[in-house]
């Protein structure tokens, strides 16, 4: 069996559809020693097998196979950035930690009243996702500006020019996810939000 891949997601997303090994395999098409035998990571399926699998699941082939390649978790520590494509315009990289997950990033910033953050390095083509945990911050995308405070988010294209400087002392999270996520394209097919600019 190739370790690369991890069958049990079937049974999460079974379980989520509120069905049994043989309802899936009745729905598939599949026999019950079969769909037991993947899930279980006991075979490696045709796929033809994992065809008939995520159609029953109501998901796409090629989703399926990203699910069971990709590790259910996965555990990283947020570090002080060491090397980065750095522009000469970035500043306030020393108050950010950050995990990195491929081209995925968690950052955790951690700021003083008045300290600026624009590391325009750190970016791929991602969206970007910002939590404030405490304080206040102000972030600038663009030629729009917008006020955080405790408990709100904002969601962004990460590629535009952007940076945030801080209002009140405090923390805050940043998330970059990759362009290539289907999940969060979603997101962007909602009427965008021009509460909060100034």
């Amino acid at each position: 069996m190739n370790s690369a891949y991890d069958f049990r997601i079937i049974r999460v997303l079974r379980r989520r559809l509120n069905l049994t090994l043989q309802a899936l395999a009745s729905r598939s098409g599949l026999t019950y020693p079969t769909v037991e035998s993947v899930e279980t990571n006991k075979t490696l399926p045709s796929l033809r097998t994992l065809d008939a699998l995520a159609g029953a699941l109501q998901i796409s082939t090629s989703d399926l196979l990203g699910l069971v390649e990709q590790r259910l978790v996965q555990r990283r520590s947020a570090e002080i950035e060491q090397s980065t494509r750095r522009n000469r315009t970035d500043k306030g990289l020393e108050n950010c930690r950050v995990a990195r997950y491929d081209k995925g990033k968690l950052i955790r910033v951690t700021a003083k009243k008045g300290d600026r953050v624009h590391v325009m390095g750190l970016h791929e083509n991602v969206h970007e996702f910002c939590y404030v945990l405490s304080g206040s911050v102000e972030l600038n995308v663009e030629d729009k500006t917008y006020r955080l405070g405790p408990d709100e988010t904002i969601f962004f294209d990460g590629l535009l020019d952007h940076s945030y400087t801080q209002i009140e002392t405090g923390e805050y999270i940043t998330v970059h996810l990759p362009k290539d996520i289907r999940a969060i394209e979603k997101l962007l097919e909602a009427k965008p939000d021009s509460e909060g600019a100034r």
